[in-house]
């Protein structure tokens, strides 16, 4: 059986507990990435959310979760004491995993890290405090400064939807967050109204076709 109540571990802090459910919400919402590290609440055996198995479906990586991790819960060999059959456990695979600071996605490729470092314009709602709130957040990105009270700007190797999930879990329900990549001509956002969010697709994704 997989654990039903998660935390979340970003930038050395912990969120949560939450439910997979919840976890679920917020991959669709672009809140819950890949590389999050994830553990049962009440556990510190933190691990990608893409190698456990019960969201490894969320990123397409059923067999990376099953064949390499397995799910929470089952039996695992600590580093350095034989496998079952004689052979010795694999100590790169059983070592705990360090937490990644933000903006610094896995080695391999994904839809939210790019090749070289970018430009970003980050825009936040100018009625609340979400641009002082993320200060720390964004400074673990990269180079970053504030434009203006509600507008930050920041230099990391992420794509535009890497920076948005990066930022996302910082932000409050119903926050909204708009980002743009001025060097590779890029957006992302999140929680816009409905009226808004149709004229910012009709803007920035209809007119490119």
């Amino acid at each position: 059986m997989f654990a039903d109540n998660w935390c979340i571990k970003s930038n050395e802090r912990i969120y949560g507990p939450y439910s997979s459910k919840d976890l679920k919400k917020f991959a669709n919402e672009g809140r819950f990435a890949a590389w999050t590290l994830i553990a049962p609440a009440g556990s510190r055996d933190w691990r990608e959310a893409q190698r456990e198995t019960a969201f490894a479906s969320l990123f397409g990586a059923e067999s990376a979760a099953t064949t390499t991790n397995g799910a929470f819960g089952k039996a695992d060999c600590a580093p350095g004491i034989p496998a079952a059959g004689g052979g010795a456990a694999d100590d790169s695979a059983r070592a705990p995993r360090r937490a990644k600071a933000l903006g610094q996605p896995p080695r391999h490729g994904t839809s939210t890290d790019q090749m070289g470092p970018a430009n970003f314009v980050i825009i936040f709602d100018v009625v609340n405090a979400a641009a002082s709130r993320v200060e720390n957040a964004l400074a673990s990105l990269g180079a970053s400064f504030r434009l203006a009270e509600n507008v930050w700007t920041v230099n990391c190797a992420l794509t535009a939807i890497g920076v948005r999930n990066a930022i996302a879990p910082f932000l409050r329900p119903h926050e909204s967050l708009f980002v743009i990549d001025a060097t590779n001509g890029r957006t992302s956002w999140q929680n816009y109204a409905p009226e808004a969010h149709a004229k910012i697709s009709q803007a920035f994704v209809h007119a490119k076709r």
